[in-house]
C-alpha cells in the first residue's frame, strides 16, 4: 500500500476483499470505515449491505486516512472512491447502513 504507516495516516491502493458493509481490505489491510455502523452478516440488511460494498468498490482503488486506532485486527478509517466519492456517505445515504460513533 502506498504510504503503508503503522500509526495511521494517507493510503492508498486496490480493494482486494470486502468482509463486510463496513470492514474491506485494501492490498490485504483490512480496514473498518469509520462512523459507518451496518448490520451483521447473516442478517438480510448485513447481507445487503455487504453485497453493495461489493459493487462499489469491487476491484477499483480508494484513497483512505487511517486513524491510526484499531479494531480487533483492522484499522479505523475513511475511505474514498477515485471518483472523490466517500463510501461510508454512499452507504448512509442508499440506506444501508447507519452513522455509527
Amino acid at each position: 500500500i502506498a504510504g503503508r504507516s503503522g500509526a495511521g495516516g494517507p493510503t492508498s491502493g486496490r480493494v482486494t476483499h470486502v468482509r463486510d458493509g463496513d470492514t474491506i481490505e485494501v492490498d490485504g489491510r483490512p480496514i473498518r470505515i469509520a462512523a459507518l455502523d451496518c448490520a451483521e452478516s447473516g442478517t438480510m440488511a448485513g447481507e445487503a449491505a455487504t453485497r453493495r460494498m461489493r459493487a462499489l468498490v469491487s476491484g477499483g482503488r480508494l484513497n483512505c486516512s487511517l486513524t491510526g486506532e484499531r479494531s480487533y485486527d483492522r484499522w479505523i478509517g475513511n475511505c474514498r472512491l477515485a471518483s472523490g466519492r466517500d463510501i461510508a456517505s454512499v452507504m448512509i445515504a442508499e440506506g444501508l447502513c447507519r452513522r455509527g460513533r
